[in-house]
């Protein structure tokens, strides 16, 4: 677990990483052999090129609004939103102004 989490102490995920201009930011929150829990900010502009998800994944909506791609087809994801992508499911994330998201992978 990231030591940016503290036990017994309420926090917004959002506020745990900056935006960076022109790039997107990254933070493990927790991973294992099974799964991964990650933090990501793009700034303004800025994407994930389509790519194959290792595992069954959720998208968490933090901050912001982006663009999903999924197998062929674009789906507007807002703060406070959800999707899951299967298993080597095709996707891609655009950023439509800054957004923040939080992705759980699982691995197995």
């Amino acid at each position: 677990m990231n030591s940016a989490l503290k036990a017994g102490e309420a926090v917004r995920l959002a506020d745990l990483l900056p935006y960076e201009e022109g790039s997107i930011v990254n933070m493990d929150i927790a991973s294992n052999d099974a799964m991964k829990f990650v933090l990501m900010a793009f700034d303004e502009g800025t994407s994930l090129s389509p790519h194959r998800a290792p595992g069954d994944a959720l998208i968490f909506a933090l901050e912001g609004q982006a663009v999903i791609g999924y197998e062929g087809a674009e789906h507007v994801l807002r703060a406070g939103e959800n999707f899951r992508f299967a298993k080597n499911g095709l996707h891609s994330v655009k950023a439509d102004g800054r957004f923040k998201m939080a992705l759980l992978i699982t691995l197995r």
